[in-house]
């Protein structure tokens, strides 16, 4: 059962970090080589991938949470060291370390998910 759930969670993890981390450059590449209003182009690069890799995001959380039931990846990762996998901050302010597991549950409960390409990519979420 866990080469199922590990190899779901590797396809998500695959679209995810390909639509995260090809964004900015996309972007570059558009401004600088088309003008003016390009629909299809633009639902092509930009709306497309947004909804499979925020649909993805949710699959590799649901996903993750039977594979951490049977092998127990958080509590190795924090014997290991790799403990925290994102940050969680708060409306006053404060920021929460998240494992892998709290990871998963916000992102499934969450009521809104956004993309931030400011920075280093990152899923900011409402809940």
């Amino acid at each position: 059962m866990s080469l199922r759930w590990a190899r779901l969670v590797h396809e998500k993890l695959a679209v995810i970090a390909t639509f995260a981390y090809s964004q900015t450059a996309l972007k570059e590449e558009i401004e600088k080589h088309f003008r003016g209003e390009w629909k299809f182009l633009h639902k092509i690069i930009y709306e497309l991938p947004h909804e499979e890799a925020t649909k993805a995001l949710i699959e590799l959380a649901l996903y993750f949470r039977p594979l951490d039931d049977e092998q127990d990846l958080t509590g190795f990762w924090k014997q290991v060291g790799v403990s925290v996998v994102g940050s969680l901050v708060l409306k006053n302010g404060e920021i929460q370390s998240l494992s892998p597991r709290e990871m998963s549950n916000k992102i499934i409960h969450a009521e809104e998910i956004k993309w931030d390409f400011t920075e280093e990519p990152s899923v900011p979420t409402s809940c």
